[in-house]
């Protein structure tokens, strides 16, 4: 529900102005930032350590880089230079945050079986914490021209990690903190590399003004609120 709602919000960007879109994705890649650094990686840090986090990172990046070479060489021909990044920006997105969504879910459903309240709780909470992911997600397929119907597809298919993980959590009710730990490392990697290296350069190339650089910093303080009112 949280994705497709972040995806639906993302159908009102895609008819706007250079200056509107360019904010925006700048306000995405602020967004996707402040959560990484505010939201994903402190909770890798208190399920493991500093150290195993670290080592989640380097295989996030390991395989973001992987697989930009790997998209790099497809080479998309349908595609121009600007929406063949774009269609990376939300493959890259879209592989990191079902990566997340295990652990979440097998939070989800240890805390269902033990606690169905605080349970529902947790629910709303990821609900909400994954507008603005499927707003990122959106906003790129949006901007490769990806259908309405192949957007729900994909909605549904980064949210089976979550229910899968809520299973498994809801069998074993508990599981190693050292491997959630590594997972929201790793999907921090992966989501680091893809708003450095397409995110904020896309939000300064659509428009090169300062409300791009505006969007950017108001997105930090956005997840910033967001995080806070989850914890």
């Amino acid at each position: 529900m949280g994705i497709l709602t972040g995806i639906l919000f993302s159908f009102f960007i895609k008819n706007r102005g250079r200056r509107f879109k360019g904010t925006v994705i700048g306000f995405v890649g602020g967004l996707m930032l402040s959560i990484v650094c505010f939201d994903l990686l402190p909770e890798s840090f208190e399920a493991g350590s500093i150290y195993v986090a670290l080592i989640g990172i380097t295989f996030g990046l390991i395989l973001a880089v992987l697989l930009d070479g790997k998209l790099d060489h497809v080479n998309i021909s349908t595609f121009d230079n600007k929406k063949n990044r774009f269609m990376k920006a939300g493959i890259f997105m879209a592989i990191a945050i079902g990566i997340h969504n295990i652990p979440s879910g097998i939070a989800l459903g240890s805390l269902l079986s033990t606690s169905p309240i605080k349970g529902i709780h947790l629910a709303i909470a990821l609900i909400l914490h994954g507008i603005p992911e499927g707003l990122a997600i959106g906003l790129f397929f949006r901007e490769s021209n990806l259908s309405t119907f192949s957007l729900i597809i994909i909605s549904i298919i980064t949210s089976i990690p979550m229910g899968l993980g809520a299973l498994l959590g809801g069998i074993i009710s508990k599981i190693s903190l050292v491997v959630i730990s590594i997972s929201l490392a790793f999907a921090s990697g992966m989501i680091l590399y893809i708003i450095c290296s397409e995110t904020l350069p896309n939000a300064r190339e659509t428009w090169k003004g300062r409300l791009s650089t505006i969007g950017i910093v108001i997105g930090v303080i956005a997840g910033i609120l967001i995080t806070s009112f989850l914890v």
